[in-house]
């Protein structure tokens, strides 16, 4: 496995797809041939809700951010994807329901459904792998629906500040902060005027330092605690 030529232990998508064993690594190497590296430049669209669905994408750099078009003509945003998050593995005849664009600069895997389906039916310990993966992001997407609707504020602007870190990062790294006061609040249900104002407490009791497009995690317990995450307990109107 030294040898192996995909240096899958650098390959997101290596990486997404196998949680454990050589013998996966291997497996995963075999699609080598059909794995496409990308490239897209913060604004750039990667695809557009309505155009055929034909690749699955794995995240290694970036952030994209998800949107729909609604009957009143206003872009609603659906959510936000960091590095190590899938996207696209509709069903091959399907279109997409949602315009993906970039929100830094990425860089992804791409494998088009045709070759991933061909690997998940001849490996089956890949197979569960991604459907592993799909589970966690479902049980990440029923998190935040749920922050939506019984939540206070501050715990879904917590919840959406922890949802910045790519799996496995270092949480004391910076992180992109594109989105503007008023997208995160469409995202969060909230008033810009109130994620304003959370943010500038969290600030204030230092739990985290958000220049201008970035944001550092100076208290991750603290966040966790607040978005209700860990331990259970929530935000009932203190953040000390």
């Amino acid at each position: 496995m030294l040898n192996c030529r995909c240096q899958h232990g650098q390959c997101v998508l290596c990486g997404a797809l196998v949680t454990s064993g050589d013998h996966g690594k291997a497996q995963v190497c075999e699609i080598r041939g059909v794995l496409n590296r990308r490239r897209y430049a913060a604004g750039e669209v990667v695809f557009r809700e309505g155009t055929p669905c034909t690749q699955l994408l794995v995240l290694r750099t970036g952030q994209l951010k998800l949107t729909t078009m609604p009957l009143t003509g206003r872009e609603q945003i659906l959510g936000l994807l960091v590095a190590g998050q899938l996207v696209g593995f509709e069903t091959s005849d399907a279109t997409y329901p949602y315009t993906a664009t970039a929100l830094t600069p990425v860089e992804a895997c791409c494998i088009t459904h045709k070759e991933m389906l061909r690997v998940l039916e001849e490996n089956p310990a890949v197979a569960l792998s991604v459907i592993q993966r799909f589970r966690d992001e479902l049980v990440q997407a029923q998190i935040m629906i749920r922050n939506l609707g019984i939540k206070p504020a501050h715990a879904r602007v917590a919840s959406f500040i922890l949802s910045l870190i790519p799996a496995g990062a270092n949480h004391e790294e910076t992180f992109p902060l594109v989105l503007s006061r008023l997208e995160i609040a469409e995202l969060l249900g909230l008033s810009e005027e109130t994620v304003s104002r959370v943010f500038a407490e969290m600030r204030r009791n230092s739990l985290i330092d958000a220049p201008h497009g970035e944001i550092r995690l100076l208290d991750m317990p603290r966040i966790r605690r607040i978005a209700g995450i860990g331990n259970g307990e929530s935000w009932h109107g203190d953040l000390l």
